[in-house]
C-alpha cells in the first residue's frame, strides 16, 4: 500500500475531496456523545467548501495532503503562529488509521521548523485517547486546555506542544 501513498500539498483542483475528507474525518472523530443535530449543524455550517476555499487562500496557513493512488484520504492543516506551527486539523479517515500515515503527516510538520518556530503546538479532543497517546509517544505534553463548542456541548481539548 504504501508504495502508492503520496504527500502533497492541497490547493482549489482538490477542494470538493478536501470538503469529503474534512466532513468524515470529522463526524468519525467527534460522534461520540455529540447530539445529532448539533452535528449535523456543525458540518453544514463549518465544514462547507466556501469555507475551504477560504481557509486555502490564507497565506499563513497550509494543507497537506495524503493520497493513495491520487485519492484524498487525509490531511494536515498548519498554520504559522509567532514562535509555533500550529496543526490545526490532522483527520485521516478511519481506514487509514493506526498505519504510519499520522506519522508521515506529522514528520512532514516537523520538516517546518525554521529559525523563528521553536514549538509544534496542536488541540486535541479529550476523549481521543488513540490521539493523545499518538501526540505523547512523539513527544508532545499538556500545555493548557481549549474549549470546543459543538452545538450545545462544550468539548474540552487539551492543548499540546512539542519543541522542535
Amino acid at each position: 500500500m504504501n508504495n502508492q501513498i503520496t504527500l502533497a500539498y492541497l490547493d482549489y483542483d482538490d477542494l470538493d475531496a478536501l470538503q469529503v475528507v474534512s466532513v468524515v474525518s470529522f463526524y468519525e472523530s467527534f460522534i461520540d456523545g455529540a447530539d445529532p443535530l448539533d452535528m449535523q449543524g456543525y458540518l453544514q455550517t463549518q465544514l462547507t467548501t466556501e469555507i475551504l476555499a477560504v481557509e486555502l487562500a490564507q497565506s499563513t496557513s497550509k494543507f497537506i495532503g495524503i493520497k493513495d493512488h491520487q485519492i484524498l484520504i487525509g490531511y494536515m492543516k498548519v498554520n504559522d503562529e509567532k514562535d509555533a506551527i500550529e496543526i490545526q486539523r490532522i483527520y485521516l479517515l478511519k481506514d487509514y488509521q493506526n498505519k504510519g500515515l499520522g506519522q508521515r503527516l506529522l514528520d512532514e510538520a516537523n520538516r517546518s521548523k525554521t529559525k523563528q518556530k521553536r514549538y509544534l503546538r496542536l488541540a486535541v479532543y479529550e476523549k481521543n485517547h488513540a490521539g493523545i497517546r499518538f501526540y505523547e509517544r512523539h513527544g508532545f505534553k499538556k500545555i493548557g486546555i481549549k474549549h470546543f463548542p459543538l452545538g450545545k456541548q462544550n468539548r474540552i481539548c487539551p492543548i499540546l506542544e512539542k519543541e522542535i
